[in-house]
C-alpha cells in the first residue's frame, strides 16, 4: 500500500479525528488528576489535540481532491 493511500484512507482520517478529540478533551483532565503540570500544560495538550483534529480535516479535504475522479 502506498503511504499516500494509507494517509488518505477513510479509516486513518476517522481515527485521526477521534484521537484528536480524545486528546483535546481528556488530556487536560488526566493531567490535572495526575497532578502533572499546571494550566499551561493542559492548554498545550488541548492544542495538540486540536492540531491532530485539523490534520484529519486537511487529510479529508485532500482525499476528496485525489480520489474524486475515480
Amino acid at each position: 500500500m502506498d503511504p499516500l493511500e494509507f494517509l488518505l484512507s477513510r479509516h486513518t482520517i476517522i481515527a485521526g479525528a477521534v484521537l484528536g478529540a480524545l486528546i483535546a478533551s481528556l488530556g487536560p483532565v488526566l493531567l490535572r488528576k495526575l497532578g502533572i503540570g499546571g494550566k499551561s500544560a493542559g492548554k498545550v495538550i488541548a492544542r495538540i489535540g486540536y492540531g491532530v483534529s485539523w490534520l484529519s480535516v486537511a487529510l479529508f479535504i485532500a482525499s476528496g481532491f485525489f480520489y474524486n475522479f475515480e
